[in-house]
């Protein structure tokens, strides 16, 4: 049968048991986090368009994308379509910057864009990120590269890459755009047209591209590791020892910029290369200056953002099997009061029930408690019966101490 609404393209229900799924790597993600000390932040899923567009970028995919409209008071909002302006924005306007000089957030969240929906990539997604506020110090950025590498190794996803770069201060950006601008205009012909229009505006962005005749003209490009200075040189070296010592593997990846104009210094990504989704699974860097321009104190900042779907897509966790403690036959009415005593008194010490209202026969029942991987079967009539599906050994009891007594005798 057929339903008479259909869910918007791009988006998804997540129906039992891949709840419970989610529900489990959700539950990793938020334990890690805190393992590390990262405290969670929940922002409005509606911000600004401005928050987007002069922060994250007039010409990156991500303001192109968004869901945005004028709202009845002639504001101008959006859909959240990314997360660490938004996690800048509260940071400032709330002040937390004066009380958490050193604030390590982490949130897990739902981000909309309006792009071309493929598998692992939707219209409406989900992301799970930290942002590190405060610390300069190359010690930051490995511990935000190690939580990225832990989370990914909780959820069995092993066969990972860890790519790396330092794109240096916004003055090497500059200096850079100038070079690859330079080069790419020497290969205008051979470019896709969606780079031939970047050329112009955003020229670093042409290096994320994926279209096909531009991916051999980028494998030539200019690197912007000829221009860093030699504080920048020794920052990426000593990155790249504390990923040694923790036996991190990693490629460097001289061409990785990432997609935001926000960056600068350290920038990563790491992939998978497996066919089952998009490979990118998380990425990230430095943001030393957004807050600043954003209306903050100077705040040296570094964060990630992973796409949950993609993560349970590569990810080998087996999800614990649903179990109840107790199923509950109660098939006639009349004794319905003296059930939902006992219901009560069951969920008040924490045991988890399942109370069939459909009334099914006796023996049907059973094949429904077995099915659910229930523990005990208690059945209500004009007396009551308590049943260990297990071992086969059955009970009369009269009232919930008796009750009781058998469960925690089993």
């Amino acid at each position: 049968m057929k339903s008479k609404y259909q869910k918007i393209k791009g988006t998804f229900d997540i129906l039992p048991p891949d709840t419970q799924l989610w529900k489990e790597v959700e539950n990793i993600l938020h334990g890690i986090s805190e393992q590390f000390s990262y405290e969670e932040i929940r922002t409005p899923a509606l911000e600004s368009i401005n928050l987007f567009q002069q922060n994250v970028g007039y010409e990156t995919d991500v303001s192109k994308e968004m869901f945005a409209w004028e709202d009845q008071s002639n504001q101008q909002v959006a859909l959240k379509p990314e997360m660490t302006a938004p996690v800048v924005r509260a940071y400032i306007e709330s002040g937390f910057f004066r009380s958490n000089p050193l604030c390590r957030l982490y949130y897990i969240d739902s981000l909309f864009r309006r792009e071309k929906p493929q598998k692992g990539r939707q219209r409406q997604f989900n992301q799970f990120g930290v942002e590190a506020f405060g610390s300069s110090s190359i010690e930051q950025d490995v511990e935000v590269i190690l939580i990225a590498k832990t989370c990914l190794k909780a959820l069995s996803i092993n066969e990972t890459i860890l790519h790396i770069n330092n794109i240096g201060s916004p003055e090497t950006r500059i200096k850079y755009e100038q070079l690859l601008k330079k080069y790419f205009s020497q290969n205008i012909k051979a470019l896709s047209g969606l780079s031939q229009k970047r050329l112009d505006s955003n020229p670093i962005r042409i290096l994320d591209s994926k279209e096909k005749e531009d991916k051999l003209i980028i494998q030539n490009a200019p690197i912007i590791k000829e221009l860093l200075t030699a504080k920048e040189v020794e920052n990426f070296n000593t990155l790249l020892a504390n990923l040694d010592a923790l036996n991190i593997q990693y490629v460097e990846s001289p061409h990785l910029v990432r997609g935001l104009d926000y960056y600068n210094g350290t920038t990563f990504e790491i992939t998978t290369e497996s066919d089952k989704s998009q490979n990118a699974l998380c990425g990230g860097g430095r943001y030393d200056f957004l807050v600043e321009q954003m209306g903050g104190p100077s705040t040296p900042a570094i964060g990630f953002a992973a796409g949950i779907e993609r993560m349970i897509i590569e990810s080998k966790h087996q999800i614990k099997k649903n179990a109840i403690d107790i199923y509950i036959s109660c098939n006639e009415s009349i004794n319905s009061p003296k059930c939902f005593a006992l219901v009560h008194n069951l969920i008040e010490n924490d045991y988890k029930i399942f109370f069939d209202t459909n009334k099914k026969n006796p023996k049907n029942q059973i094949k429904d408690a077995l099915k659910r991987n229930a523990s005990f079967i208690l059945m209500i009539d004009q007396d009551m019966t308590i049943k260990n599906i297990k071992s086969n050994e059955e009970s009369a009891v009269s009232d919930f101490q008796q009750l009781l007594n058998f469960l925690t005798l089993q």
